[in-house]
C-alpha cells in the first residue's frame, strides 16, 4: 500500500485512515454487545415479576461483560502496535481488514453464548472466533516485523519474553474442554484477561 519512497503526507494519510477505520469497528462492536441483552416483557399471566426475568438474563450479562473486556484488551494491543508503525503496506491492510471482520463478528457468538450458555456448540463457536482473532493478530505481528514496518523509536521486538502465543493455546485447550463442560471452558477464557499482566507494557 505504501512504500519507502511514498511522500510522508500520503503515508500519514494511509495511517490515519487505517486507524480511524479500526477504531470505528472496535467502537461499533463494543456498542453492539449490549444489544445482546434482551429486555424482559411482562404479561398479565407472567409469574415471578421483573426481578425474576432480569435474573434469567444473567448469562447474557456475563457474556456481554466477558466480550467487552476481551475486545477492550484486543483494542489496547491493536492500538499499541499501530502507534509504533513507520508505514503500512498492502498485506498489513489486508490482514487488518480480516481482523476487523472478526472483531465485528464477535457480537454474534456473544449472543449465542448468552442465550445458550450450557450448550457445547455455543462455547466452541465463541472459542473458535477468538482463536481466529489471535491467529490473525499473530500473523500481523510477524508480518510487521519481517517487512520492517516498525519505526526506529518503537522499541518493539518479537522475542521469547512475550506471551502472545499463550492466547491461542488457551483457546485451543478450551474447545475439547467445552465438550466435557461448557462452563469450565468459559471460565478458562478469563485467563485471556490476565495475559496483559504478563506482557511488558511497551509491547503491543
Amino acid at each position: 500500500m505504501s512504500g519507502d519512497d511514498e511522500p510522508l503526507e500520503e503515508r500519514a494519510f494511509d495511517y490515519a485512515r487505517t486507524v480511524a477505520l479500526s477504531d470505528g469497528v472496535f467502537a461499533i462492536a463494543l456498542t453492539l454487545l449490549v444489544l445482546n441483552i434482551t429486555v424482559p416483557t411482562l404479561g398479565g399471566a407472567h409469574h415471578g415479576g421483573l426481578g425474576h426475568q432480569l435474573l434469567d438474563r444473567r448469562s447474557q450479562v456475563e457474556s456481554y461483560a466477558l466480550s467487552f473486556a476481551i475486545i477492550a484488551v484486543l483494542w489496547v494491543r491493536h492500538h499499541s502496535l499501530f502507534r509504533v508503525l513507520d508505514r503500512i503496506d498492502g498485506r498489513l491492510t489486508a490482514l487488518n481488514l480480516v481482523y476487523l471482520g472478526f472483531i465485528a463478528f464477535l457480537p454474534y457468538p456473544t449472543r449465542v453464548l448468552g442465550m445458550y450458555p450450557s450448550e457445547t456448540a455455543a462455547a466452541v463457536l465463541y472459542a473458535a472466533t477468538l482463536l481466529i482473532l489471535t491467529i490473525i493478530a499473530a500473523l500481523v505481528r510477524v508480518h510487521v516485523a519481517r517487512a520492517s514496518l516498525l519505526s526506529r523509536s518503537g522499541h518493539f521486538e518479537l522475542d521469547r519474553r512475550e506471551h502472545w502465543a499463550l492466547a491461542p493455546l488457551i483457546l485451543i485447550a478450551s474447545i475439547p474442554i467445552a465438550f466435557l463442560s461448557p462452563d469450565i471452558a468459559e471460565y478458562s477464557w478469563l485467563l485471556l484477561l490476565a495475559l496483559p499482566l504478563l506482557t511488558p507494557a511497551r509491547n503491543p
